[in-house]
Formats: structure tokens, sequence, C-alpha cells
């Protein structure tokens, strides 16, 4: 009997951590291959382009990565994968797509997959750090449900912050007994924290450049900087393989945040301390953006430091989190943060790589959270230690800090998302393999309607046509993506505009587009379809379920 309950005592919290993750994307049970998980706003861009991404590296895998950053996207130009978060860490799904064609399905098993080793790798880390069981769990769960992260939940890179946990836990290691093996996993979980998320990897390092000090115990001996070195050489040739490229790419003004963009995407003061209305201690009563993990968490944490502060064996990791709070909650601020007339941010982005390319910098908001929770934790630990001593009733007092953590945990509940139909791909199958099939090698496709402004939602139907790409694989002029280059941003406006003229036919000759894609219902004046224009639009397939394709030809 003894044996069982063992077993139960270490199946059971897996089990938790697995029904939460499931609660957080319940509606798409049953419809994992058809719908996606977005926010109450209904904007399908992003999801629809993070499905695409999958499929993408899941293609380049099945030929060895080959071109891998030569997207069929904004053609004729180069290096568009760059252009975007590549997500390396979603090829664990590629079997997804080869198996069953389905970005949709992979999207959907990598989001849940990404919960799940939320909370796992978070249990594994508190319990090594001495925590009990049922707390590690009630803790597994808080990351899980992390509040920021559900919030953004269609944003799928944003959701694995596992490597971020990994990368602290790991640091703390090696910086109290280095070793060879301490050094190979530090790198080993930097390397997966930047293949799984670039922004989350840009914002950790920077963060740990100003904290992560606090952890380095052993700095005197010869054996921490030698293994150190041994650390960043392997993470800097394993980052290096995507970092480079992307550097290359993405260098010059063109790809920088205009300051207004950046400003208004900054985070005030009272978003971090604001908890949302759905809250269920101490909710906002008004409607606002909201950074905070709840009340609750921060009132632990604030327990839990000054607990640890007497505490020599958690010391260190208590200053390294509330630092870690600090510096990231300040980094929320961008250019509100103000000290005099001096703003911190533009320094920063123009000092350190990458943050000039940053636009929503309340995302730093994720590591504040992140490390909140870790000392709400260590509150309870340290509570439940110090009222057991006081009382002489470890069981209650261990009871009593438990319903304290679930407070805690439910503080702030999970909202479900709402669903998104994903396309049919299915229904498509007759005009993308007619182009798969007829377009010259060296050729592309546009498809129209392009989007009618620059404006995510308005996007929609381009991650559509690219959604529908994953089907033929033939370069198209059109694209979504973090960046855009300026002649597609061009381009884009003058169809919108003006439709396809004889100016913009000329243009799309020159760059050897071969079909025009054209969606039922779409506008086309008739004058485009005569022989005497400098350039015309001859039908040459229809799809039933309301697609043309056009051949562009020359006129008499």
């Amino acid at each position: 009997m003894s044996g069982i309950a063992g077993s139960c005592r270490k199946v059971l919290p897996q089990a938790a951590i697995v029904a939460a993750a499931l609660w957080v994307v319940f509606p798409i049970i049953g419809q994992l291959n058809s719908c996606l998980p977005i926010r109450s706003n209904q904007i399908t861009t992003v999801p629809l382009f993070n499905a695409w991404t999958i499929w993408w590296n899941a293609d380049r895998a099945k030929h060895g990565f080959a071109d891998y950053w030569q997207a069929p996207i904004f053609f004729p130009e180069v290096s568009t994968f760059a252009y975007s978060e590549p997500q390396p860490a979603t090829v664990i799904v590629a079997p997804v797509v080869w198996l069953t064609g389905s970005p949709t399905l992979a999207y959907n098993v990598y989001l849940i997959l990404s919960l799940y080793l939320n909370g796992f790798v978070t249990f594994v880390v508190l319990r090594r750090h001495g925590h009990r069981r049922l707390i590690s769990t009630i803790g597994a769960i808080m990351v899980v449900w992390l509040p920021l992260g559900l919030d953004q939940v269609e944003v799928l890179q944003l959701v694995p912050v596992w490597p971020i946990i990994w990368v602290w836990d790991v640091v703390r290691r090696h910086g109290l007994r280095p070793t060879r093996w301490t050094a190979i996993e530090a790198a080993l979980a930097y390397t997966t924290c930047f293949y799984t998320c670039v922004h989350h990897t840009l914002f950790l390092s920077l963060v740990l450049v100003a904290t992560g000090w606090c952890l380095f115990l052993s700095f005197r001996t010869k054996r921490f900087w030698m293994s150190s070195l041994l650390a960043l050489s392997i993470a800097a040739v394993l980052v290096g393989i995507v970092l480079i490229p992307l550097r290359q790419t993405l260098k010059g003004e063109s790809f920088e945040r205009t300051p207004d963009l950046v400003e208004r995407l900054s985070a005030q003061p009272s978003n971090l301390f604001r908890s949302p209305p759905h809250a269920l201690i101490w909710g906002a009563t008004v409607r606002g953006f909201s950074l905070s993990p709840g009340g609750l968490k921060l009132a632990l944490a604030a327990i839990g430091f000054a607990i640890a502060m007497c505490r020599r064996r958690r010391k260190s990791w208590a200053i390294f989190l509330l630092m870690t709070a600090v510096c990231s909650g300040l980094l929320t601020l961008g250019p509100h943060l103000k000290i005099g007339t001096w703003q911190p941010w533009w320094d920063i982005s123009e000092r350190c790589p990458g943050m000039g390319q940053v636009r929503n910098v309340f995302r730093f908001a994720y590591l504040t959270q992140l490390s909140v929770s870790l000392l709400a934790l260590l509150g309870l630990r340290e509570l439940t230690t110090r009222l057991s001593v006081i009382t002489g009733k470890q069981r209650l007092m261990a009871s009593l800090m438990v319903v304290v953590g679930v407070l805690a945990l439910i503080e702030v509940p999970p909202l479900q998302p709402t669903l998104a139909g994903a396309p049919d791909l299915q229904r498509h199958h007759a005009w993308t393999d007619f182009i798969k099939q007829n377009t010259p090698t060296g050729k592309g496709i546009a498809c129209v309607p392009f989007s009618a402004s620059s404006r995510a939602l308005d996007f929609d139907s381009t991650t559509r046509w690219m959604y529908y790409g994953t089907l033929h694989g033939v370069p198209m002029v059109n694209g979504y993506s973090g960046f855009f280059p300026e002649r597609y941003m061009r381009l884009r406006k003058t169809i919108t505009e003006q439709g396809l003229n004889d100016e913009i036919m000329a243009e799309l000759v020159g760059m050897n587009v071969h079909f025009v894609v054209i969606r039922s219902g779409y506008l086309m004046p008739a004058w485009q379809f005569g022989v005497t224009r400098p350039y015309f639009l001859k039908q040459v397939f229809h799809d039933p379920v309301g697609v043309y394709v056009y051949e562009i030809q020359p006129g008499q």
C-alpha cells in the first residue's frame, strides 16, 4: 500500500499540471484540427501567422533546413523569415505536420505542450529548492496560469516561459557549485530559451546582466570563471547559428521602432499594481491594462523576501528574484521612466543590440510576474516554517498556508479563450494544386485582395493566403511579419487604393510575378482584362470555392 501511495504522490502533481494546462484551452478540445484559441479581440492574424511559422519550420526540417531564411513571402525579397520570430523550437511538433498536414493541429499541440512544460519545469525547480510537493504543485499551476501569458495566449512564442525558469535555476546552481556539467546545462538552457522565443531571451539577457551577479557565490574561484567561459562559448556557437542571420537582415534604421510606437506600448506605473477587473481579490473597479500577477502574490512576495533575508541559504535567491522583479518592472515603463529629464530607455535601446527593434516594451512584465510568483512561493514556505515554530502546530500551519497558496493561485483566475475557425485546407486543393504545378521556377504569385491597412486586424486576409500557401509552397508577394519590406508596404498601399493599374501590372511583371490569385467578390474593372493594355489578366483557372487564377500576359 505504501508503494501505491508513493506512486500516487508522484503522479498526482503531474496530473494536476496537465489538467491546468487543458483547462486553459478547454474550448478547443475536440476541435484541435479546426480551431485556434484567441482573445476576445477576435483578431486571428497572429495565430494564423504562427501556424504558418510552424509549417515552415516543419517543411525546412524535412529538407535539412536548406534555404531556411528564404521563406515564400514578400517575394522577391530575400531572407524574409528573419523578419519575425523564427521559433525553431516548434520543430518538435513537425511530425504532427508531416503526418496530418495540419498546421492548426500542430499549433494546438505545441500550445498545450508549452503550458504543460511551464508547470513541469517550475515543479522540478521548486522541489529542488526544497518546497513541499503540494506547494510545488500550486506554484507549477501558478506559472501555467501566468496572467500575462494567458492574456496574450494567441502570441504563441510568448507562452513558453519554462526556459526562463530553467535558465534562472541553472545559473543559481552554477553560481553556487560550478562544474563542467552545470556550464553545459546553462548553455543548453539559454539556447533553448533563444530557440523558443528571441523576444523573451533578449529581455532575459538584459535583466540577467543586471541581477545575475547575486547568484555568483563562487565567483572568487578559478573553476567558476573557467566553467563560465565554457558555458558562454557553447551558447555563442549554438545561438549564433540563428542570431547572426537575424542581425544581418535586421540591421539599419528601417528596422527600428518609432519613438511614439514604443511609448504607446510601454506601461504606466499603475499598470504594475492594478489587478484586472476579474480578479477575485482586490480586483480593479474600472477596466484598465493590468500587468499585476495579483495583490496577494505581491504581499506574499514581500513577506518571502523579508523573511528570507534572515536565512543565509535563501538570501541570494531572494535578492535575485527581488532585483529581477524591480529591474524588469522598471523596464516595462520604457520611455515613461524618467530621472529628471533623462529617459534611460533611449540609451538602453541605442547601446544594447536588439533593443532598438523592440516594440512591446510592457512585455518585460513576463519576468516581473514570474519572479514575483517565485518569491510568493518562497513566502509561503518561510511563513509555514516560522508559524510552525511559533505555534508548535506544524500540520495546522502547513494546511493554512496551502489554503493561502490556493487563494494566491486563483486570485486572478484564467479566462478561457474564444475560438477562431482555421481555414479548411481540404477545400482549397484544386487551385493550390494548379498553382503548384504550373508556376515556373523562379516565379511568384500575388494574392488579391491585399490588406486594407497596416493594422494587424486587416492582415487577416494576408495570413489566410499564407496559410493556403502551405499547400502550394510557391513564393508570394503577400506577407505578414514583425517587420515589413518598404517595397511591399508601398505596393500594398497602391493596390489597395488604385487596384491593379498599368503601373502596378508592370511592376508585378518586373518582380517575376506569374499568376495573380483573386478571391471572388473582389471588384475588377473590365479594362484590366483588355488585351490592348500593356499587360492584361487572362483567367486560367477557376475554383468553385471562390478563387480565380489569372496569368499576367503582355497586351497586343
